[in-house]
């Protein structure tokens, strides 16, 4: 049987749906038996499918009009031209428009397709572009429209009063240095508008941390690397989630029944769930808590610490681990 089709747009929670209707045709809307004309009685879903629509590519020629006033350039040694305006390019003198550019960011960096890939695939669709032009755009697109945002967050997180801030270790492909560091700093939990700043550098010397936050006087939650010990206007409060690993890693991975490491673990628990039951509460009620329930805590788990330091050799991890939370 033969069918025409025809379909209508609509919108539906911001996806565009396309409505196919299947109808017989002229010829066809006449009974097989008697010949009389067929009344349509209605209509009903019959089925649901959802379609994939490649990406492909389009070229768009801007022509720029030029007009020029015949009067004004009869009275002057010079024509009086005036040409329409032409919206920007994202990157001047390069086909890259910024839906190309976005696109290759997000396969970067969101989708983690390196450049080799993204080169590969864009040739199947008819763009001759090499990886280096793909680097080049993210390298310059970067410096014209990011750094202004990222220097404005840097501006304003320096002016927050309580940061947090920690630093990890990765490879980078051809890189001077066995080791590059991303530097992390972000906002306190109670902030209203919470940001989080990474910050790549090759180094994890004391330099990179005061060049980055320079006379910050706020509170500085980290891990007390001797790096922030530098800087001369922050106080910098320990963070216990560095203190219950150590406790953990000391931990033998054969033992069942208790231990000294086991010991210290429990104790950070012990904070930490009280810590999770408060969280919902007020600056105010939380710092009254802490000074009630908290803080008699913190003296027994040191005192445990400075009682079991001399029963435990310095270099074995349980000696580090209570080292580290007693410095």
């Amino acid at each position: 049987m033969d069918f025409t089709c025809s379909f209508s747009y609509s919108y539906n929670y911001r996806k565009t749906r396309r409505l196919f209707h299947h109808e017989l045709s002229e010829k066809e809307q006449y009974c097989s038996d008697c010949h009389e004309k067929l009344k349509e009685i209605g209509s009903w879903p019959a089925r649901k499918e959802l379609v994939f629509i490649p990406a492909q590519l389009k070229r768009l020629d801007h022509i720029q009009h030029a007009y020029k006033c015949e009067h004004c350039s009869l009275n002057s040694e010079t024509d009086k031209i005036t040409k329409a305006p032409v919206p920007k390019a994202a990157l001047a003198h390069s086909y890259g428009s910024s839906s190309i550019i976005a696109h290759t960011i997000y396969q970067k960096y969101e989708l983690k397709v390196p450049a080799y890939r993204q080169e590969n695939d864009w040739q199947k669709l008819g763009l001759p572009i090499h990886r280096q032009d793909l680097i080049n755009w993210h390298m310059k697109v970067t410096d014209y429209y990011f750094k202004p945002v990222y220097s404005l967050l840097k501006e304003i997180l320096l002016t927050q009063a309580v940061l947090h801030a920690d630093e990890t270790s990765y490879r980078v492909l051809e890189s001077d240095t066995q080791k590059t560091y991303y530097w992390t700093f972000l906002s306190g939990k109670q902030e209203k508008k919470p940001i989080t700043f990474y910050h790549h550098d090759p180094h994890r010397s004391s330099q990179v941390a005061t060049d980055f936050l320079g006379n910050y006087s706020g509170y500085l939650h980290c891990d007390m690397w001797q790096a922030y010990k530098q800087l001369p206007e922050a106080t910098l409060v320990g963070c216990w989630a560095h203190v219950r690993r150590k406790f953990k890693e000391a931990v033998p991975p054969t033992t069942k029944g208790k231990s000294l490491s086991k010991q210290g673990v429990h104790y950070c628990n012990q904070m930490f769930t009280l810590e999770k039951s408060w969280e919902n509460l007020s600056n105010e009620e939380r710092h009254q808590k802490r000074q009630e329930k908290l803080k008699p805590l913190f003296d027994e788990f040191f005192k445990w610490c400075r009682t079991n330091q001399p029963l435990v050799l310095p270099g074995s991890k349980l000696g580090r681990a209570i080292a580290y939370a007693l410095n």
